[in-house]
């Protein structure tokens, strides 16, 4: 019985319609943990993260507010000293001006990644094998379109080729409905699967770099809000997580999540957006009930940015529990295994950091993601009641 179940909710799997552009991480706990709790989490987030824990579930509603306002490598801070510049009169700078101006203008466009975030509430319950949550979701990517003006030789280059130069954005503001269901196959190993139901609004519009947005008074923000408020075109989707997690011996648990098996597409007015298939492996080390351990990687390259370059993520977190894990202290980092950089300031790196309060029946949960330049950008607040 159990294998005929499996196999229809594999089926169900292959000829659904998915869509990946939701959240990166779930939760304060999965935040501060550098997104590294694919395979042990006990709360809400199994629904998004890997339904198959929720056979380890117990009763526990909650609610959480979370957002990402992050850019590519400081990708800020060069925008905004180029705006410095008087963009729409650059045939009329002096020689050094030009000169600068261009060979930084070069570098932004040839980095292809440009701004990316969202905000979500989520409110959600999940009893020992089932789960239910609603999310609303505002998100949003900007990329910097690529563009020949920079093959020409700058004596060359107009006024109009420089106005040519343009920014790709991508904003969706949608409600979710989630329905999760884990299933205990054999000893120790639990398949689950997650049904998504989004509506929404989409847009996706070019822009110069001219235009009265771009401005060093402009936040990352600020751009994100303005792409995801111009949402207009309705959609409809369903969507499909698969996953499967199994105990290793006492202190190990690994889990793997399956995401787009079908490459679906989402259509805009620019294009046909192709949400690639991802595949996500974790491992949870758990020597004692006070201290874990979390490995999470992509086990492929894919586009998550809708840039045209692959990345293929990595992170590490580290749980430590205080007081009968009355207290919990949780570090973690995100990286980027197809960057040059792994870590530092020349990375793409993330870095959290967080903590928790487990008081009898509540728990509170609160997490800061810092990128490589030092900055703020992601915050997460999580509250939940056993029942």
């Amino acid at each position: 019985m159990k294998r005929s179940i499996l196999f229809f909710f594999i089926i169900i799997f292959l000829q659904a319609a998915l869509l990946a552009f939701v959240p990166t991480f779930y939760g304060a706990r999965s935040l501060s943990l550098g997104y590294s709790s694919l395979a042990y989490n006990y709360d809400i987030n199994a629904i998004f993260i890997n339904p198959a824990l929720l056979t380890y579930a117990r009763g526990i509603s909650g609610y959480q507010f979370q957002y990402s306002y992050a850019d590519y490598k400081n990708f800020q801070s060069q925008l905004d000293e180029i705006l410095e510049y008087d963009l729409n009169n650059f045939s009329s700078l002096n020689g050094s001006d030009k000169d600068a101006l261009f060979s930084r203008l070069k570098d932004l466009f040839d980095s292809k990644h440009g701004f990316n975030g969202f905000r979500a509430n989520i409110p959600g319950l999940v009893s020992k094998d089932y789960g239910f949550a609603v999310s609303f979701v505002n998100t949003a990517v900007i990329n910097p379109v690529g563009n020949d003006v920079f093959d020409k030789p700058i004596e060359q280059v107009t006024d109009s080729d420089i106005s040519s130069l343009k920014f790709n954005l991508i904003g969706l503001r949608y409600t979710q409905f989630s329905l999760s269901y884990g299933l205990n196959i054999s000893t120790g190993v639990s398949f689950g699967i997650s049904l998504h139901y989004m509506y929404g609004k989409i847009t996706e519009f070019k822009t110069s770099i001219v235009e009265p947005i771009f401005d060093t008074d402009t936040s990352v923000k600020d751009y994100l809000e303005y792409a995801w408020d111009d949402a207009e075109e309705s959609f409809y989707k369903l969507n499909v997580d698969l996953s499967v997690t199994a105990d290793l011996g006492k202190y190990f648990k690994v889990g793997v999540v399956a995401r787009n098996v079908g490459n679906p597409t989402l259509v805009t007015v620019e294009r046909d957006i192709i949400m690639e298939r991802r595949i996500i492996a974790g491992i949870a080390f758990r020597p004692t009930v006070e201290w874990g351990i979390y490995l999470d990687i992509d086990v492929n390259k894919t586009d998550l940015f809708y840039s045209g370059e692959d990345v293929q993520l990595i992170s590490l977190g580290v749980e430590k529990g205080f007081f009968q894990n009355k207290l919990l202290l949780r570090a973690g980092f995100l990286s980027d295994l197809t960057e040059k950089y792994f870590l530092g300031s020349k990375s793409n790196s993330m870095y959290g950091v967080g903590f928790g309060f487990n008081m009898s029946k509540i728990l509170i949960d609160f997490a800061l993601g810092i990128d490589s330049g030092g900055a703020i950008n992601n915050i997460a607040i999580s509250g939940f009641f056993s029942f």
